[in-house]
């Protein structure tokens, strides 16, 4: 819980101190240069996830030394959640123009799924 906490607070901040560069590599250089009101979207997407993820974060963090019952629920949360975000990704980000998604940008998030899902099963 503890890296996953890390990991998203970490992310949280990144998207809080530059959301700009994160906003220009959502949807590209090109378009960014091309169309302002599309960085200033990926900019905005930025700030606007930043909070959550900072909650997401914290939450995981402070409830480290929780009952190992409680913390399997965390995770079975943060499990599902994330498998909804990746089905968000692979399922709707792959097919917009608007941004530039590739699944090497889901990678961290592919690998933060795969150890709540091992922390699921083999914590104890």
């Amino acid at each position: 819980m503890t890296i996953l906490g890390a990991y998203n607070t970490l992310m949280a901040i990144m998207m809080l101190t530059m959301p700009g560069t994160m906003g220009e590599q959502l949807v590209g250089a090109e378009k960014a240069a091309s169309a302002p009101e599309m960085l200033e979207m990926g900019t905005m997407f930025h700030y606007g996830l930043a909070p959550a993820l900072l909650m997401i974060g914290l939450m995981l963090i402070l409830s480290r030394t929780a009952a190992i019952e409680t913390a399997k629920q965390i995770l079975l949360a943060y499990v599902i959640a994330n498998a909804v975000l990746l089905g968000v990704y692979f399922g709707v980000f792959t097919n917009q123009d608007a941004i530039q998604f590739s699944p090497e940008m889901a990678a961290p998030d592919v690998i933060a799924f795969g150890l709540a899902l091992f922390a699921y099963f083999k914590g104890k």
